[in-house]
């Protein structure tokens, strides 16, 4: 949707973040889908790693989890609970699913473990979650989705940054200076600026992390229940010129949007 500001009219995308289906946090995503139910954006897009597929995931192999029979049930969970919903709650959006490095565990599971099926069609991401009936697009990033803004997973450029600075000089160096991005994969929400200019004329950029809302509870990998991850999300003001980032960052999962408590 658009909104004015004096005679400037503004597109917002919200930008959910790492979901990591069925180890999400369900009130979190519950408030993050009011969130889109309300402000009816122009474009939605999660940031990555939408499911985690651990029955395929390389930490399984030769454990039992390699044999759950639990895949088809985290798929149609992750497409009737969130794909769906999104896609009812805003019907005209352009709706933008940003491949992770957990989407992508069953394509490499397949092609280490039964590669003569790696060609079949049906086992595709967009064919798994019937994505053209339902209205999203999978894409790999970096992608543009906004003036000057790019989003991006965070493991596509390879190896893992210490700290948000650290990833904002990855990407710039990557992918140049001269662009804003948004970007997820580490679960810590965060958002840096720089600045170029001279004479009192400073445009600015960004480098925004979108966190996630994986329940910390869930990941039993991490044995003494420590993470440093605090639910959130991100939305986009865009006025065709320039981009008005906001973290919304969650506090016992609820959090202050528009003035208005969730």
């Amino acid at each position: 949707m658009c909104y004015s500001v004096g005679m400037t009219k503004l597109q917002y995308t919200v930008i959910v973040p790492d979901i990591q289906w069925p180890y999400h946090d369900g009130l979190a995503l519950k408030k993050i889908l009011k969130v889109i139910e309300d402000i009816q954006p122009s474009q939605v897009v999660q940031i990555g790693d939408g499911i985690d597929f651990p029955q395929v995931s390389q930490w399984s192999v030769g454990t039992a989890g390699m044999y759950a029979d639990t895949l088809q049930d985290h798929i149609s969970g992750y497409s009737v609970g969130f794909l769906e919903e999104v896609r009812k709650r805003a019907p005209k959006a352009r709706l933008r699913w940003l491949e992770g490095n957990h989407d992508l565990r069953i394509t490499s599971f397949v092609k280490k473990y039964a590669p003569a099926l790696a060609s079949l069609d049906s086992l595709s991401i967009p064919s798994l979650f019937s994505l053209d009936e339902l209205g999203w697009s999978y894409e790999k990033g970096p992608i543009n989705i906004g003036t000057n803004v790019y989003a991006i997973h965070g493991h596509e450029c390879g190896g893992y940054s210490p700290s948000p600075n650290a990833w904002d000089k990855k990407f710039t160096e990557r992918y140049g200076s001269h662009r804003s991005y948004v970007f997820g994969h580490t679960h810590q929400p965060a958002l840096v600026t720089r600045a170029y200019g001279f004479e009192g004329k400073v445009d600015g950029r960004f480098t925004m992390n979108v966190g996630s809302i994986m329940d910390p509870v869930k990941a039993t990998y991490v044995k003494d229940g420590s993470v440093s991850w605090n639910m959130s999300f991100g939305v986009l003001a865009d006025d065709g010129k320039r981009v008005y980032p906001e973290l919304v960052v969650m506090t016992d999962r609820g959090f202050l949007f528009n003035g208005q408590k969730y």
